[in-house]
């Protein structure tokens, strides 16, 4: 048995057309159909299949549906499947439901009179894609829908589709035609296949399949019914287009007549509305202005400008193209610009929006917050005016100033000790952490000095507590002055105890450092009678280096910097010891 039927219709002479309808038809989605009476509808007939899937002789309504003595294949259907035929042609369900409703019903009975396993209805859809409208399965006795064919998937499939009438298939899954993107989507059953293209006014709107799941050689009986319910479906496409149509138009009409009252009081409240909105302008505190998008000058400007920068309207408008750039602030000129031309190429809508610096008539200067958006555009889209509001932030910019130095101001104080006016203890292990990272990324030497006033304990029990923090504010300033550098942080450590983090200092540069240290704080004279080294304030002092923080945490820094400083005392006080830790060199 050979994989496509040997049944057909008579075939045409040489020079008919091939079958109704134009070859040259094209998928046409449902919106695009224009009204016509339902009889215009046409679907393809069966036909002889080859390989090249060749076209046969299409078959009219008329000739499916006649008497049995009008035309040999109208006689050859049995009365029951005639019966049957009818009785769907006059269902009322095809004309007066919605598709999905109607093509249920097509389904079920395509089933029943051409004894089918399956039938499905495709239609064109808006997506460039075939929708399944409804899917009728004997076996399970279920609808099913809204499965899609992409065109640009299945192209093989849909391009021979609009040029063919019917497609009958005795075994799908031997077939290695047209239909082989869809076996292989498993869109059809393994088995036989019969399909005709549903045609309204020679615009291909969809097809009908009939499928059965083992191999089947299809009758001409079986083949005709398919066309007629192909007809009838594409009758009942049409007139649900129609009904689709009128039911647009009716509602264009009411929404027409609805518009035309509305317009009517829309005209009755013009005038009131244009002085309301007059009187709200008038009553704003802000500048409202619309503007030249091409160059700048101003169309209208509301009275507030006056208050708010001591010009009138007509003041603004003899200053011509670019006012705004002419009273703005010089530093502010270019960002007004790149401001501006975003304006090009923003969404109606969006606003863009910044704060600029303006020019009092008496010369002292106003910050306004401009907020401008697209007014009008020309028709090709492009900006042709600007509306823009500016609203004077004056006060608030200098609230906002004071604001920043006060909390700059609290900034310091929260790094800074409160009796000697050096960093504190968190500034110190912010700025050590810093100064590791920096060593970290390539950076040279960093060195770390812990110094100690020597006896301190005994330098308050003689000269008291107040005298002590004299002390210690004097020797914090002989620190910061012996180290110099900006970039050089002295903290006090806690108590009588000193930090000095110095960075990109190597080993002769940290002792320097040290031995300026000894002498500033013995140059203050401090008198210390209490004190076993000296008549006078001594410092000992702990140093450390590391040139490179492979295995090492800054912890260790400060452990060898007080290793060195535990090391000064204990030989004696008044002088510095090195410590190093893993990663230092010597020299």
């Amino acid at each position: 048995m050979s994989i496509l039927s040997e049944q057909s219709a008579p075939s045409q002479g040489p020079h008919s057309s091939g079958r109704a309808g134009s070859h040259q038809s094209t998928p046409l989605g449902p919106t695009a159909l224009p009204v016509q009476p339902a009889a215009d509808c046409t679907a393809s007939s069966p036909t002889a299949q080859t390989t090249a899937l060749t076209p046969s002789k299409s078959i009219s309504q008329p000739d499916i549906l006649s008497s049995p003595a009008s035309e040999p294949l109208s006689a050859s259907l049995s009365a029951s499947k005639q019966q049957q035929l009818q009785q769907l042609c006059q269902n009322a369900a095809l004309y007066n439901s919605e598709l999905t409703v109607a093509t249920a019903v097509i389904t079920k009975a395509a089933v029943e009179i051409i004894g089918a396993d399956r039938a499905s209805l495709w239609f064109y859809d808006t997506d460039d894609c075939f929708k399944l409208s409804n899917r009728y399965d004997a076996t399970a006795q279920a609808h099913s829908s809204d499965l899609k064919i992409a065109i640009a998937e299945h192209t093989p499939y849909i391009e021979t589709l609009s040029d063919r009438d019917c497609l009958l298939i005795e075994d799908t899954s031997q077939m290695q035609t047209v239909i082989r993107c869809l076996i292989q989507a498993n869109l059809l059953l393994a088995g036989a296949f019969l399909e005709v293209p549903i045609r309204v006014r020679a615009q291909l709107v969809g097809f009908l399949w009939c499928e059965r799941k083992s191999a089947y050689q299809w009758s001409a009986l079986e083949q005709a019914s398919a066309v007629s319910i192909a007809l009838l479906s594409a009758t009942t496409f049409d007139s649900q287009q129609q009904r689709s149509l009128t039911h647009t138009l009716s509602h264009h009409r009411r929404q027409l007549k609805r518009e035309t009252i509305e317009r009517e009081q829309a005209e009755q409240a013009w005038q009131e509305s244009q002085r309301f909105i007059q009187g709200i302008i008038d009553a704003s505190t802000n500048i409202l202005y619309v503007d030249s998008f091409a160059d700048g000058s101003n169309f209208y400007i509301n009275r507030w400008i006056q208050n708010v920068l001591g010009y009138t309207p007509g003041d603004l408008q003899k200053l011509g193209p670019h006012y705004l750039e002419q009273l703005v602030h010089a530093d502010d000129k270019a960002l007004m610009a790149a401001e501006r031309r975003k304006l090009s190429y923003i969404n109606d809508g969006e606003v863009v929006e910044n704060e600029y610096r303006f020019r009092h008539r008496r010369g002292n200067w106003r910050w306004l917050l401009c907020r401008e958006t697209v007014f009008q555009r020309d028709v090709n889209g492009q900006p042709t005016q600007i509306f823009g509001t500016a609203t004077d932030i004056t006060k608030r910019k200098h609230a906002e100033v004071a604001l920043k130095e006060f909390n700059e101001e609290l900034e310091r104080l929260a790094r800074m000790d409160g009796l000697t006016q050096v960093a504190n203890r968190r500034s110190f292990d912010e700025h050590l952490e810093k100064e590791w990272e920096n060593v970290k990324n390539g950076g040279s030497a960093l060195s770390l000095i812990l110094c100690d006033i020597d006896y301190f304990k005994s330098f308050n029990d003689t000269y008291g507590h107040q005298a002590g923090d004299v002390c210690l504010k004097k020797v914090a300033k002989a620190l910061e002055k012996a180290v110099k550098r900006n970039t050089d942080r002295v903290a006090r450590y806690g108590g009588e105890e000193f930090a000095i983090i110095l960075p990109n200092t190597n080993l002769a540069g940290l002792k320097k450092v040290a031995i300026d240290i000894q002498t500033a704080v013995k140059q203050l004279g401090i008198l210390h009678s209490q004190s076993e080294v000296s008549d006078y304030v001594t410092l000992s002092l702990g140093l450390s280096l590391i040139t490179s923080t492979k295995d090492a945490r800054p912890d260790m820094l400060i452990a060898a910097a007080d290793q060195g400083l535990y090391q000064a005392k204990y030989e004696g006080r008044d002088r510095f010891c090195l410590s190093f830790i893993e990663g230092t060199i010597e020299g």
